[in-house]
């Protein structure tokens, strides 16, 4: 404790009265300095043993610590929160006990991982981080409750970029299937919904963002796109979340951090083909081999399988869309065929032209005045319609003709 309240001018004097000639009353000199006998004891014998440097201030360490944890627990700490980072997963002291224990190797606790991570350097500080019971959090009560779809970017070795879409189950977090593709778009989110659906069957509510590849709620009122429209028929619920509020897909937006690490730590992949065998991968050990910190620690598949799943509403038997309206043809002389964004392109010589397009679901006729110009049996697989036409640009003469 002396070195809590000696001052450093206290133990120079102490040196000061050592190197005195005559004697030194030491009780007056002591009570002139406000220190105890045995202080002054103390500081002389370090400065007569150590010079100036046993007026230094010492650790207060102890000799022994009986209960601190072993050198070679703490290497095996380090080694496994390395092997973690290098493998492009999260590393945590949460993580790297998870994994001890997974590979059945004895694991202090969380705290004490984390002191040994911060000692070796191995912990970033985020002094400003938010805490995790600050935010408030839902769950669907069951498994196919609710799932979430949303899709991110990622490039190829060649630096062409393309799109990973998943969907998630919300109570378990389970990866219900991912599939890449060449752009976040309908089709590829359709069939990325049948895979999840043939595996773990229909869920009761559906929840993304305002993407027109998964609704056409933000391409005005009364726009029903077929992917909206089959998930309906198969009872199906859909609900898009706000603009500019990632919260609400919160679980999904967090989903893709690991993702994108764990790819980082791997070679780019060539093709759409091997980066799909890649996620595929990720998929499988998320799923059944990594504990998930905010589900009880436990794996998403024990989860999803540990209780019973949530049944979806009745399918609906919704009439047949229909469309009557004028259109446009575009600069390419492509007209548009209504709700969906399915179109077909007619050639040069009706730009501009004005027409007519009579539709019945998958159904469509095109009119120009009284006179049916082209009839149209939509493949909802594809959004622009094989025209038939001859590639290349037409003569003029053709063109003049056709307009009259």
């Amino acid at each position: 404790m002396a070195e809590l309240v000696v001052s450093m001018e206290q133990r120079m004097a102490v040196a000061f009265a050592a190197c005195a000639d005559g004697p030194v009353n030491v009780s007056a000199f002591c009570a002139e300095q406000g220190i105890s006998r045995q202080t002054f004891y103390v500081y002389r014998r370090r400065f007569q043993a150590e010079g100036i440097q046993g007026l230094l201030p010492r650790s207060r360490r102890p000799v022994r610590s009986p209960s601190s944890t072993a050198k070679a627990m703490a290497e095996r700490v380090v080694a496994v929160h390395d092997q973690l980072h290098d493998q492009g997963w999260d590393a945590g002291a949460r993580s790297v006990r998870d994994r001890m224990l997974g590979q059945g190797l004895a694991a202090p606790s969380d705290r004490t991982i984390h002191r040994i991570l911060a000692v070796h350097g191995r912990v970033k500080a985020s002094p400003k981080k938010r805490r995790r019971d600050s935010y408030r959090r839902f769950e669907a009560a069951a498994p196919n409750g609710m799932w979430q779809l949303d899709g991110t970017k990622r490039a190829l070795a060649d630096g062409v970029v393309v799109c990973i879409l998943r969907v998630i189950d919300d109570h378990s977090r389970l990866l219900l299937a991912t599939r890449v593709a060449p752009s976040e778009n309908m089709a590829d989110t359709w069939a990325l919904l049948e895979t999840a659906m043939t595996r773990h069957g229909r869920p009761a509510l559906l929840l993304h963002d305002g993407s027109v590849a998964f609704s056409g709620v933000r391409q005005g009122r009364g726009q029903v796109t077929d992917l909206q429209w089959q998930l309906r028929r198969l009872g199906v619920h859909q609900v898009v979340s706000s603009p500019h509020h990632p919260q609400t897909c919160g679980k999904k937006e967090r989903d893709w951090q690991p993702l994108h690490r764990w790819l980082d730590a791997h070679p780019a992949p060539a093709t759409i083909a091997d980066l799909q065998r890649l996620v595929d991968a990720y998929d499988a050990v998320f799923n059944t081999e990594r504990p998930h910190q905010g589900i009880g620690r436990v794996t998403p598949a024990q989860r999803y399988q540990g209780t019973a799943k949530a049944e979806p509403g009745a399918a609906e038997q919704l009439p047949p869309l229909t469309f009557h309206g004028e259109v446009t043809a575009g600069r390419t002389g492509r007209v548009p065929l209504g709700p969906g964004g399915y179109s077909i392109t007619l050639g040069h010589a009706w730009v501009g032209a004005t027409l007519t397009v009579l539709r019945h679901d998958l159904d469509a006729v095109i009119f120009h005045g009284s006179d049916l110009i082209r009839r149209v049996q939509i493949n909802p697989q594809v959004k622009i319609q094989p025209s038939g036409l001859t590639p290349g640009r037409p003569p003029r003469t053709a063109v003049t003709s056709a307009m009259s």
